[in-house]
């Protein structure tokens, strides 16, 4: 609980915050068939300067000589994941790279700050099974994963988020993190959590 205080706190300071009671994020009874449990899930809406600053909350992690790697050592991992550029909107960003794999050991806390940057589409992050394809319709993905509902674009001013703390597999393997909203998974919208 005192950890759970700390991050609220921390967060806190950049102008949102984890509510002291989160709602049942949609998926949550899918938790084994995605590998992953939701323990908490709570919508925020964040200025541009909050937006921008809370990159700055994510636990460092380890980058690959290519940049498509991001490891994680640590039993709890803050990651902020955000919607691509203006130029490549159907990806998402995490420390900067663009949908890298993010290998966190098994069992751990994933503390995930979904933002959605994109000014004129919805979009989500969903975690669950690895797939070597794609469905353009998004049924299937969204009944045997768990994450955020598909959130509005955003304005100027201001951008619409949600706050998860989700537990990853015990098992060992890849899984996978994507996108819902139809054809954008299939888009680019995806990519792997390799759990060690």
């Amino acid at each position: 609980m005192n950890k759970l205080k700390r991050i609220g706190a921390l967060v806190g300071a950049l102008g949102f915050g984890i509510a002291p009671l989160a709602y049942a994020a949609p998926g949550m009874g899918q938790a084994a068939k995605a590998g992953f449990s939701i323990v908490s899930a709570t919508p925020q809406t964040l200025s541009s300067v909050n937006a921008a600053a809370a990159d700055k909350t994510s636990t460092p992690g380890t980058v690959s000589a290519d940049k498509k790697t991001l490891t994680f050592s640590t039993r709890t991992v803050r990651l902020v994941a955000r919607t691509g550029p203006d130029t490549d909107m159907l990806s998402y960003r995490i420390d900067g790279l663009r949908n890298p794999a993010v290998v966190v050991p098994r069992g751990a806390t994933m503390q995930v700050l979904f933002i959605n940057t994109d000014d004129d589409m919805f979009h989500n992050i969903r975690f669950g099974a690895w797939r070597t394809s794609w469905p353009a319709d998004a049924a299937p993905l969204i009944a045997t994963s768990v994450g955020t509902p598909p959130l509005p674009h955003g304005t100027e001013a201001a951008r619409h988020a949600e706050a998860l703390t989700l537990r990853a597999p015990l098992a060992p393997g890849k899984y996978a993190y994507f996108c819902t909203v139809r054809g954008h998974a299939p888009g680019g919208m995806h990519g792997a959590i390799i759990v060690r």
